[in-house]
């Protein structure tokens, strides 16, 4: 079992392949191969035919741990598999958090103290020897739990590797002490979360570096203040030049802050979608807090309010840990039938890729989904003559009017898809939304559904579902499965044997198109029936359905989604279907 990446990662532990009836057929440890990019879960040489889950664990390039499950089936004409396993969450541990807010609350303290007794103190002192030696106490402790979890395999584990052994010889040299190596200790200490982090992911701009770097460094500057002013007292003149760096930093955590979020966000909205912008408007609020009393502070000293800041600060440094830990929102998956709101989407079968487009009055942007599920980049891709910009991995962009009515030509490469068009298309999202309710609330549903991942490979699959849940289904020339409650019989070919199996227990029927439905809009209506079109972003997937407009019952369907074109011919509603367990 190979599990492909676009960027190098590591095992992490935690694999499983399991045959759904019980039984694991993991054989050996997972290894990576071409450079990190492909994880190799080795199975056992016969594993023979029935259904298969999958759960792999591995740690990326940049310190993150991704977790997925899939299924697989071994043998001819059976029916797509489910997993009966789960992903892991991705959220962080207790122990990374820990482990984070140690290293980065000790690089603050060790470069922040440098920094003060460099440009404000101007001396040296016992006392800011000690807050180095602590500052690079801290530091070696996180981030060698990190690296000892990440191993050296990783962009990642490597500098946190070398990062705690800097810190270690830091520590050494400030018990001496020898102040100078100390000091460049410290300081070398402050770029290893730039090296090691979101900066130096793939596609992320050079110049982000040094805009992390600096953003780093202007923490430091803030908290070597306020921590030397509470250890040493100084007077009037120290305390003016403290306040003046703190000034220059606060501004420049905010340029640099907003920068970095420019990208790391693909859109706005991420801010409070998604765990990583949340996590920045927690760190932004703390700061904007520690501004405020930095100000009061400015205009009237206060031993108690510089106390505060260094306890908000470390509040900050908590959203740090955590933000460090999620994956920034650039990184999150995009959704493939993404579009403006109010577009007509529309997809069809192209060979072994799904081809889709969002209808705009004055543009059209089309997606093309590879069999793997992700975008296909990098190809020709025109809209009625105009050629089409990129405008993502599998996005394709052209200022062009569709003619309405009339037919939309999208050329792929060689190949040729063309989309009907009506003059107009009324939302239909209401209508979708009672026909999915009528569905769930049917006693029975009987349809033939004919699945095919190409023009070759395909399978005709006569389904039954009966309330509140009985399943059954019949592949031509093919396997037959029942699935009734907590239990599930299979049998590879007809008048073979069954096989009995527990699962967790289903709803049926359940609607082909599950909850989520993005821009429905009617294509025609003639007699009692109405044609509606939508996607639903979650697979991604795109449908096209004709209903009964009296019963909201479905009379065809299809989809299109990467590897399965799908269609749906619908038999009978409410009629007793005698699903039974096997004699």
């Amino acid at each position: 079992m190979r599990v492909e990446f676009d960027d190098p990662v590591q095992p992490a532990g935690g694999d499983e392949v399991v045959r759904n009836d019980g039984g694991s057929v993991l054989q050996g440890t997972p290894r990576v191969e071409r450079g990190g990019r492909v994880l190799v879960l080795p199975l056992r040489a016969r594993i023979g035919n029935g259904d298969y889950s999958v759960r792999w664990r591995a740690l990326s390039d940049d310190g993150h741990f991704v977790s997925g499950v899939l299924a697989f089936a071994v043998g001819a004409g059976r029916a797509p598999p489910h997993s009966v396993l789960r992903a892991e969450s991705g959220n962080p541990t207790a122990r990374d958090v820990v482990s984070r807010w140690l290293m980065f609350a000790g690089l603050l303290v060790a470069a922040g103290t440098v920094g003060f007794s460099r440009l404000a103190y101007r001396a040296a002192h016992v006392r800011l020897d000690a807050l180095i030696l602590g500052g690079c106490v801290l530091f070696a402790a996180g981030a060698a739990s990190l690296a000892h979890e990440a191993g050296t395999g990783t962009r990642f584990g490597t500098a946190l590797a070398v990062g705690a052994g800097i810190a270690a010889l830091g520590a050494a040299c400030a018990t001496l002490p020898l102040r100078l190596p100390a000091a460049v200790c410290a300081v070398a200490i402050a770029a290893v979360p730039s090296f090691a982090g979101h900066a130096l992911d793939a596609g992320v701009p050079w110049p982000n570096v040094v805009v992390d770097l600096v953003h780093v460094a202007a923490a430091c500057a803030w908290t070597g203040g306020l921590l030397g002013i509470l250890a040493l007292r100084p007077g009037a003149a120290v305390v003016r030049r403290v306040s003046t760096l703190a000034l220059g930093a606060v501004l420049l955590l905010a340029v640099t802050g907003s920068v970095r979020a420019f990208f790391e966000l693909r859109a706005i909205e991420q801010l409070w979608t998604t765990g990583y912008g949340r996590a920045i408007l927690v760190k932004v609020g703390l700061l904007f807090v520690l501004a405020t009393l930095g100000w009061l502070n400015r205009a009237r000293l206060s031993e108690r309010r510089v106390l505060a800041e260094l306890v908000l600060l470390a509040g900050v440094v908590v959203a740090v840990a955590f933000l460090t830990q999620l994956r920034p929102g650039v990184a999150a998956p995009r959704s493939a039938s993404a579009a403006p709101a109010g577009a007509l989407l529309l997809a069809k079968e192209d060979g072994v890729r799904a081809v889709a487009v969002a209808v705009l009055p004055r543009s059209a942007i089309v997606t093309v989904l590879a069999p793997s599920g992700s975008g296909a980049a990098g190809l020709d891709v025109s809209v009625g003559g105009r050629q089409a910009e990129a405008c993502g991995r599998g996005c394709y962009r052209a200022d062009v009017a569709a003619p309405r009515p009339g037919r939309l030509r999208v050329t792929v490469g060689r190949s040729i898809v063309v989309f009907e068009l009506p003059r107009s298309t009324p939302p239909a999202d209401a209508f979708l939304r009672r026909a999915t309710r009528t569905f769930r609330g049917l006693d029975s549903v009987e349809y033939v559904e004919r699945l095919a991942s190409s023009p070759t490979n395909r399978i005709v699959t006569r389904w039954r579902l009966e309330a509140p849940d009985r399943l059954a289904y019949d592949i031509r020339d093919g396997a037959s499965g029942i699935l009734i409650g907590p239990r599930r019989w299979d049998r590879a070919r007809a008048g073979g044997r069954w096989r009995s199996s527990e699962i967790s227990r289903l709803r049926t029927p359940e609607p082909p198109w599950g909850d989520e439905i993005v821009d429905a809009r009617v294509l025609r209506q003639s007699g009692g029936d109405v044609v509606v079109a939508w996607a639903n972003p979650q697979v991604p997937a795109w449908f096209t359905a004709r209903f009964d407009r009296r019963t909201l019952h479905p009379v065809e369907l299809r989809m299109t989604a990467a590897a399965h074109f799908m269609r749906h011919r619908y038999v009978s509603f409410n009629r007793p279907l005698g699903i039974r367990p096997p004699r």
